[in-house]
């Protein structure tokens, strides 16, 4: 049952990138491996894995004798397996990998979930990730009662850290300040023409931060117009931009960068350009084409530096370099440290809500609980009549009342206890969802319908 989960985890605490790249598992990879663990290895199972660690959940598989036979050792030596690591290396792999159990499991994908386990505290894109890492598990058919429940408490957890913290406040990352510091000039970016120039790591992460602003009118600016043309493939298909903007979002090559500026209220620059790519005398040639009275908006996240200082001083120009940016995030992340108490308490009581809502769905109280209610509602109907009834007649109707509740609780009983279904996991899954039903059909978490 539940107690049984186990995980392991290999992550930014304890591997270097150099490991982690190693053990990475892309989405046909994981979808793999779950039907590889299912039946034989798990009941259930969860992946999780992104460039800052790669994580395994299990519900391990039962024995025809009863035990459970998988541990955290062979989750390990499973996963270094299907990733094709030397046995003159699974020593050392081994090392890295955290071990957990039941309530540290869970506890810890709460923290993961609501970022306070993310190499940048408050990472918001662990989020989307952990519920892509359930979405693949449920499409493999690897996510059970236990592994959905867990879910949705690990969703709710997180979103009380959004809503009760701010924890996620704040740009903490270079690419995400660049964006940031934008909308401190323009409000609604939906319409402004981003110019990205460069087609790198950094410049991805811009255009897709953009993106999810709402931006829609995006050139990407490279000296490769190939490597320019993927980079905006890649993140307009991930966000359906091309569908929404049409031939407002497209490639060039630096030649056309002249041509290309005018038209542009943002320009974020992150080449490997050993000198400037932007001067100041072309850009004071495309303010005198620009068509428009807003500030143009030039960010230069590259070093050595892409675009000329001394644009600073022309007119109607908004001028930020990496330094500026850095000290943006560091502020920003000193405000976030001081939020993860908040976080760690929510989080410590979504653990215990859920607990006590697994816990409910054993068979054992289950059965207290409808034994009590039904005998709380007997003693009453039986000391209602009572003044009615004289000593003798009295023990008649409480030994006859008692017997027939005992009878009608009986067939209930054995069949919440009973297992069917081909094998465990369907058992289980069918056990919890009949106490599932009794516990809502007799109200025993309160009031009818309260759920």
């Amino acid at each position: 049952m539940p107690q049984s989960l186990i995980s392991v985890s290999i992550s930014h605490h304890r591997a270097p990138v150099e490991v982690r790249e190693r053990i990475y598992l892309k989405e046909p990879e994981a979808r793999a491996l779950l039907d590889r663990m299912r039946p034989e290895i798990a009941r259930e199972a969860l992946i999780l894995s992104t460039c800052n660690r790669t994580e395994l959940f299990a519900l391990p598989a039962i024995a025809h004798d009863g035990s459970e036979q998988v541990t955290s050792e062979h989750l390990i030596e499973f996963l270094l397996v299907a990733k094709g690591i030397p046995h003159s290396e699974t020593g050392q792999f081994k090392d890295y990998f955290e071990r957990m159990s039941y309530c540290d499991s869970i506890l810890h994908l709460f923290r993961v979930a609501s970022g306070t386990d993310s190499q940048i505290i408050g990472d918001q894109q662990i989020l989307s990730q952990v519920k892509d890492a359930f979405r693949i598990a449920t499409e493999s058919g690897a996510s059970g009662s236990i592994l959905t429940k867990l879910a949705h408490a690990a969703f709710r957890s997180a979103k009380r850290v959004i809503s009760e913290t701010s924890l996620m406040t704040g740009a903490a990352t270079i690419s995400f300040a660049a964006v940031e510091l934008t909308r401190k000039i323009y409000d609604d970016l939906r319409s402004r023409h981003v110019l990205i120039i460069g087609a790198g790591e950094s410049a991805e992460l811009v255009a897709k931060h953009f993106i999810e602003r709402g931006v829609t009118k995006l050139t990407i600016a490279n000296r490769t117009l190939g490597r320019g043309s993927e980079l905006l493939d890649r993140v307009a298909q991930a966000s359906n931009l091309r569908a929404q903007a049409g031939s407002l979002c497209h490639a060039i090559d630096l030649e056309a960068l002249q041509d290309a500026l005018p038209l542009a209220d943002i320009v974020v620059s992150a080449t490997s350009a050993p000198g400037y790519v932007l001067t100041r005398d072309v850009v004071q040639a495309a303010i005198k084409k620009r068509n428009t009275s807003s500030p143009l908006v030039l960010i230069d996240i590259a070093v050595p530096r892409d675009i000329d200082p001394e644009i600073r001083r022309l007119p109607n120009v908004f001028l930020k370099d990496i330094d500026d940016l850095r000290a943006m995030v560091d502020q920003n992340l000193e405000r976030r440290k001081l939020e993860i108490p908040k976080a760690e308490t929510i989080i410590r009581e979504e653990l215990d809500n859920f607990l006590q809502t697994l816990s409910k769905l054993e068979v054992g109280p289950t059965i207290k609980e409808l034994r009590e209610k039904f005998e709380a509602i007997r003693r009453e109907e039986m000391d209602r009549h009572r003044s009615k009834l004289d000593e003798k007649s009295f023990a008649m109707m409480d030994d006859m009342t008692r017997r027939m509740m005992n009878r009608l609780l009986h067939q209930p009983m054995v069949s919440l206890k009973e297992s069917r279904g081909a094998g465990f996991q369907t058992a289980s899954d069918d056990m919890m969802t009949r106490i599932e039903i009794v516990r809502k059909l007799f109200a025993l978490d309160g009031a009818a319908g309260e759920e």
